[in-house]
């Protein structure tokens, strides 16, 4: 499971992305056109090759990042499953609504990735320092990021992260050690201000938002 939703959050994890690189005053321009937005909603198609199979494993749904709240990714083909990823917790949530919540403890390394994607989409470049060598080209209306990662909770499975954009973050490309990939590319990116009532059932959260 925790695999699984390492797998998803990279997808995630990320609708419009700043990074830092060699590129500080570019950089920043990025970061700063994702960065007024206070919620974001995306839909997304994830196609993950193994070396085990003959065919990619395709699955798509929605995903939504809020400022105040966390991350939710919902997988609606070929199977209904969500996750939210907040600041202390990880939730699970079955198609009937059920959630299993999991303390960051008890999950370290799934902590880490939610926090490190909320760094990403939040623009706080510091806390992709700590984890990440980053490149970047373009300018902010078409732009690419490498992503490579220098702790070894991270280098053992993962070889980098390569993400294109403009506006919005638009693909996102995974390599792993072992030799699998992921590609996701989101599409019909949209901003808000609050989320709706569907969404703050997603967080968790009742009354306004």
């Amino acid at each position: 499971m925790r695999r699984l939703i390492f797998l998803l959050l990279p997808l995630i994890t990320a609708i419009g992305l700043p990074a830092l690189a060699t590129e500080p005053d570019m950089l920043a321009r990025i970061g700063a056109q994702i960065e007024q937005h206070a919620l974001l909603r995306a839909e997304f198609t994830q196609s993950k090759r193994m070396s085990a199979l003959k065919r990619p494993l395709i699955t798509s749904g929605r995903i939504v990042f809020s400022h105040r709240h966390g991350v939710v990714w919902q997988i609606e083909q070929p199977y209904r499953m969500s996750y939210m990823l907040a600041e202390e917790r990880i939730v699970e949530i079955a198609a009937d609504g059920t959630r299993r919540e999991r303390d960051t403890r008890d999950v370290p390394g799934l902590a880490q990735i939610g926090r490190i994607f909320r760094a990403l989409l939040g623009a706080n470049m510091a806390a992709l320092r700590e984890v990440f060598d980053v490149a970047v080209k373009g300018d902010p209306a078409k732009w690419e990021i490498e992503l490579k990662p220098r702790q070894a909770q991270f280098t053992q499975y993962l070889s980098s992260v390569h993400l294109s954009g403009g506006r919005f973050i638009e693909s996102i490309s995974i390599s792993e050690t072992g030799g699998d990939t992921t590609q996701i590319s989101f599409r019909n990116t949209q901003s808000a201000n609050v989320p709706n009532e569907a969404e703050l059932q997603f967080f968790g959260v009742t009354g306004k938002p």
